[in-house]
């Protein structure tokens, strides 16, 4: 009599673990059931073995694909007699161990512009992974592969994972400071979780739906996707974030390999469908195996530009600033687009430049440096005698080393008790097919002449790659 009053004990218990774990969304009180009924001597094996495979579940659910891969080992370890089940369990998440080697190095970014019903929108995908040093804590350096300094501090080795979607009415996007192979966030005081989410989408921008899935996806599955051993007839499931409050499990299939041509080349690639939510990713076979293009509906995005660590701009800057007996200091790489840099000449003020890897059709080029001036004209401040209105006649189109360029003087002023005076922003922006470049100063009006005097000569002589 009492085995089936056990057994029915762990079935209750069983049904309420997964109606916290799927109605719920208590996932923390669902692995707290689960390890019950797995632990209880008394649970039939058919019971604890769900239970066990309910606990990789919640783990996906969680993101921690560590803890997965230990609950999923454990599966095959006390429930090997079980192969369907395992076998289930295996194709939601591929251990570390199965993965390959991670294909970009110290810095890759690539764009897909994105087309709808055929036409080209401006809009498009940009995902890059950079390369990222630091401090590490007491758990990352239990759990991580990292090297000692020369003052015998812990330097942890990870990756800036990052994706943005840009559309017609929005910008949004995602950064995850995390471990190169798991791709798992790092937590510290000084970074916070890992994960820092950016939007400008207040009032719901219908344009990013056809992407809601792997493509704008917190889990970084792209990255994951061109690390999976890929072949035809290969099937896994993924946990899928986007546009969920919980991640949910999408299965992947690989129906075959295709040629597809994009601005970027002929690339053969795996066409990895997702069924369930009707969307195609075509990932590269060869080389750093790129996303090349992405399809959902009468929407797709097409590789137009990948992007290597090399930064010719920084060379070009780090002679002209040589030879004019001035200063650089290259204040950093952001991650995927953007690099930061100063230029010092003797005997005025400093030069502020930001380049960043965009690519533009050239034929959409003078439309791109008019966005440009638009989106700086349009900032607003708290006090409106900040904002900046372009000074009548300072306007002008120029050629600066061949590239297309405009330039300008932006005007604000301020007000005070004492006195009101004025600052002016002297700004340039240069934009080829691959690259947009920003050079600016904000000095006070009386200046700008004598700025001008050492600087236009500077910049007319700068060749951008």
């Amino acid at each position: 009599m009492s085995l089936p009053a056990a057994a029915q004990s762990a079935s209750d218990l069983l049904q309420k673990g997964i109606h916290a774990q799927e109605t719920s969304g208590d996932l923390d009180g669902a692995i707290a059931i689960f390890r019950q009924v797995v632990d209880s001597p008394s649970t039939i094996r058919p019971l604890a073995a769900q239970a066990q495979y309910q606990l990789v579940l919640c783990m996906l659910q969680k993101g921690d694909l560590a803890a997965a891969s230990r609950e999923l080992s454990a599966l095959e370890r006390n429930f090997a007699d079980m192969p369907d089940l395992v076998a289930k369990a295996r194709k939601l998440i591929p251990s570390v161990s199965t993965l390959l080697p991670a294909p970009w190095g110290d810095r890759e970014c690539a764009q897909l512009d994105i087309k709808r019903a055929g036409v080209s929108t401006g809009e498009y995908l940009y995902y890059s992974a950079d390369a990222w040093t630091h401090w590490a804590t007491d758990d990352q350096i239990r759990n991580a592969t990292m090297f000692r300094d020369s003052w015998g501090g812990a330097i942890l080795h990870s990756t800036y994972f990052r994706w943005e979607l840009k559309t017609t009415n929005s910008t949004r996007g995602i950064m995850v400071r995390g471990d190169n192979d798991t791709r798992r966030p790092f937590e510290s005081p000084a970074f916070g979780d890992g994960i820092e989410i950016r939007s400008d989408d207040e009032l719901g921008d219908p344009l990013v739906i056809p992407f809601t899935g792997p493509a704008t996806d917190f889990e970084q599955s792209v990255f994951l996707m061109r690390r999976l051993p890929l072949a035809v007839g290969y099937k896994t499931a993924l946990p899928v974030t986007s546009n969920s409050y919980a991640p949910s499990q999408l299965e992947l299939t690989v129906t075959g390999i295709e040629s597809v041509v994009t601005p970027a080349g002929k690339f053969n690639c795996y066409k990895v469908s997702f069924a369930a939510i009707g969307q195609t990713f075509w990932i590269g076979v060869e080389g750093a195996r790129p996303l090349v293009k992405f399809q959902s509906g009468s929407v797709e995005a097409d590789l137009v530009k990948v992007w290597g660590p090399e930064n010719p701009l920084l060379d070009a800057l780090t002679a002209l600033t040589k030879a004019a007996g001035g200063r650089l200091a290259n204040r950093g790489v952001g991650p995927g687009k953007s690099t930061t840099m100063n230029v010092s000449l003797p005997h005025t003020f400093s030069l502020d430049v930001v380049s960043r890897n965009i690519h533009t059709p050239p034929a959409e080029i003078p439309q791109a440096l008019q966005r440009l001036l638009a989106a700086k004209t349009a900032e607003r401040h708290a006090k409106p005698q900040l904002d900046y209105v372009v000074r009548p006649g300072s306007l002008q189109t120029r050629l600066i080393g061949g590239q297309q360029a405009l330039s300008c003087l932006l005007d604000n002023t301020q007000s005070s008790t004492d006195n009101q005076w004025f600052q002016t922003l002297f700004i340039v922006w240069i934009v080829t097919e691959n690259t947009t470049v920003e050079l600016s100063m904000d000095m006070p009006r009386q200046s700008v002449g004598a700025f001008r005097w050492s600087y236009d000569p500077f910049i007319d002589a700068l060749r951008i790659p």
